[in-house]
């Protein structure tokens, strides 16, 4: 047991550290950033908080990095950037730096974050009738006119210098005047005497003479009143005939006559015809009355204005069973198939058309027909040919169909009707 052992051989040390043997045991010198026996431990530098102002600190192999804020800088972040250097405040505002910012103190008529936006002063509308122009610090008013002052608030009074004439009185308005005439005158400004007659005063057709500040009416006949408006009753005189009732007119000078029923015309003087209006329908037939009238209905019609159709259909008029339709002033059968007529009364024959062929008798039916065929024929229409050849009655030849019959064409040797007879040829 005399070599000693290197304990420095296995390389324990980790992380780049210099192993050192001793004896029965090593130490090793760690890299700058390690700690530990064997240097395993990575030191966290930012447990102390190097990185100032808040700033967020990374964690390096033995050292550290701190990242700052905006408006500071430094390993540590330890300086406050001076915003102010780049004079970012405009229009002579005075900037007053901040840690991490700045502040632009304005001057009058400046605003915003870096004093760049010009106060609108016209942004309140100060002008009140005219146009505002902004300027640094202020405003000035161009006035639309008739008005004057600073703000335009002064509308100018155009009765200073009037013409208005007869002791008128002058009334200001925007940009002109308006003279108020004394009774008697009239004109923009007064300087013509009024002619009430301009007015027309005078109704119904009464003809005005002018004076001053009045007028008077002569009235045409009929009429009265200071304007000719008063009616003269001219039913007194009963011009109504035919007891109707007389009543002053909404035309002044007229009147209207209220007739009774039955009377018509300006006096009620003319018997109206009822039947004029022609009220009898369906070709109804109208008798005039007084104050009425009588309706001669055509057949098929009834009621007083013969509006009324009858229901020809209650008394059952088809036949057959045939189905009845009403129609104004009459009727119609819908007849059942093998019928026809008017009211179904006709069987109709459907021999008629000779349907039953090859000489067949054609019995007729109601809605139909039978065929009674002759001899060697068959079928509904007694169109088909019976084939007498089936089954096949030549026992010893060919058979030929004929009409309601056949023939045997025998073979060599063979004879008779159906060539059962076999020829002895010695």
């Amino acid at each position: 047991c005399e070599i000693e052992v290197d304990e420095c051989l296995s390389d324990p040390c980790h992380n780049g550290a210099t192993c050192v043997d001793h004896l029965n045991a090593f130490s090793c010198i760690c890299q700058d950033g390690f700690e530990g026996t064997t240097c395993e431990a990575n030191i966290n530098e930012c447990q102390s908080s190097p990185c100032l102002h808040n700033a967020s600190c990374t964690d390096l192999i033995g050292s550290y990095k701190c990242f700052c804020l905006p408006g500071f800088t430094g390993a540590r972040c330890e300086t406050d950037i001076d915003e102010c250097a780049s004079f970012p405040c405009k229009n002579g505002a005075t900037c007053i730096d901040q840690p991490g910012n700045y502040f632009c103190q304005c001057v009058a008529a400046f605003k915003g974050p870096r004093c760049e936006i010009n106060v609108n002063e016209c942004s309140s509308n100060p002008c009140l009738h005219g146009y505002c122009y902004d300027i640094v610090d202020g405003f000035y008013c161009l006035c639309n006119p008739g008005y004057a002052g600073l703000k335009c608030d002064q509308d100018i009074d155009d009765c200073i210098v009037n013409a208005c004439e007869h002791n008128s009185t002058c009334v200001d308005l925007h940009l002109r005047y308006q003279c108020d005439c004394l009774p008697g005158w009239e004109g923009k400004f007064c300087e013509k005497e009024s002619n009430e007659c301009n007015s027309e005063p005078c109704r119904n057709n009464g003809t005005c003479m002018d004076l001053f500040n009045s007028y008077r009416c002569t009235c045409t006949a009929g009429w009265t009143g200071p304007d000719c408006s008063e009616d003269i009753n001219e039913c007194e005189s009963e011009p109504c005939l035919n007891g109707a009732t007389c009543f002053e007119s909404v035309k002044p000078g007229q009147f209207v006559c209220s007739c009774q029923h039955g009377f018509t015309g300006t006096l009620c003087e003319v018997e109206i015809n009822e039947c004029l209006s022609r009220p009898c329908q369906n070709n109804g037939t109208c008798l005039d009355l007084i104050n009425r009238f009588i309706c001669n209905c055509a057949p098929g019609y009834y009621g007083s204005l013969c509006e009324m159709d009858v229901n020809e259909c209650e008394t059952l008029p088809c036949l057959h069973g045939g189905r009845c339709i009403n129609r104004l002033g009459g009727y119609r059968c819908l007849c059942l198939p093998g019928f026809t007529g008017d009211r179904c009364e006709v069987n109709i024959d459907e021999c008629m058309s000779s349907p039953c062929l090859n000489n067949g008798s054609c019995i007729d039916g109601i809605s139909s027909y039978k065929c009674h065929c002759k001899r060697g024929f068959i079928g509904t229409n007694c169109e088909i040919n019976v084939n007498e050849c089936l089954p096949n009655p030549c026992l010893h030849g060919r058979c030929i169909d004929l009409i309601d019959g056949y023939r045997c064409s025998c073979e060599p040797g063979w004879t008779s009707s159906r060539c059962e007879i076999n020829i002895n040829v010695c």
